[in-house]
């Protein structure tokens, strides 16, 4: 048992350091598409990209959605407000011991109210212009 807390507990300071160095410095330097940018920043690691799974999925209890298949899981449509408002309050389970965090909170650490709004606005466009058909 002390062995699977260890091993646990290594995976998780591994994620958090990681988390942490992607914090840090942008994937994409994305001018024109600041949602690709984020994504690339916050989402990749877990979710993945082009369909490929990101270096954090094996960590996770249970695969990372395919965030290209959001409009095809609810009926074609893409549900834009319910998406913006998981990205900003978190709360999906399934992201290794814990759930999806508030990245509001995160996005208001070095911005201002609306700038984090505005993240948020471009990330869940990005998603949504980028959905399989």
């Amino acid at each position: 048992m002390r062995w699977l807390v260890a091993k646990v507990s290594i995976v998780g300071i591994g994620l958090i350091c990681a988390t942490q160095a992607a914090l840090a410095e942008p994937l994409s330097k994305s001018k024109d598409d600041p949602g690709e940018a984020t994504y690339l920043t916050y989402c990749a690691l877990c979710h993945g990209v082009g369909g490929a799974p990101g270096m954090f999925a094996d960590a996770l209890k249970k695969a990372a959605p395919d965030l290209t298949e959001i409009a095809k899981r609810n009926g074609g449509q893409f549900p834009e407000e319910r998406v913006a408002q998981i990205i900003r309050d978190g709360g999906i389970s399934g992201h290794g011991t814990m759930r999806l965090l508030s990245w509001e909170k995160y996005f208001r650490t070095d911005n201002s109210s609306e700038q984090a709004d505005q993240i948020i606005r471009d990330l869940t466009e990005y998603l949504k212009t980028h959905q399989t058909q």
